[in-house]
């Protein structure tokens, strides 16, 4: 079994009311890889260091609206 992360869903989320920009100022992960990711572009070379930045802050979002809820 193999485990895939859909890195277009992960940043669809994050960039619900925010910018580009705005994420990358979060998150650290440079603004072109966010745009690559969001528009489902290949990314074999991500950074592991990218990669679970955007998960710690969708990990953070989940929670926030679990809490809201």
């Amino acid at each position: 079994m193999t485990n895939t992360i859909d890195w277009k869903v992960i940043v669809r989320d994050l960039l619900e009311g925010r910018t580009q920009l705005e994420l990358q100022d979060i998150t650290g992960v440079h603004q072109g890889v966010i745009s690559d990711l969001k528009s489902g572009k290949p990314k074999p070379h991500l950074t592991y260091v990218n990669g679970a930045a955007l998960i710690k802050a969708h990990q953070e979002l989940c929670q926030e609206k679990t809490e809201e809820a």
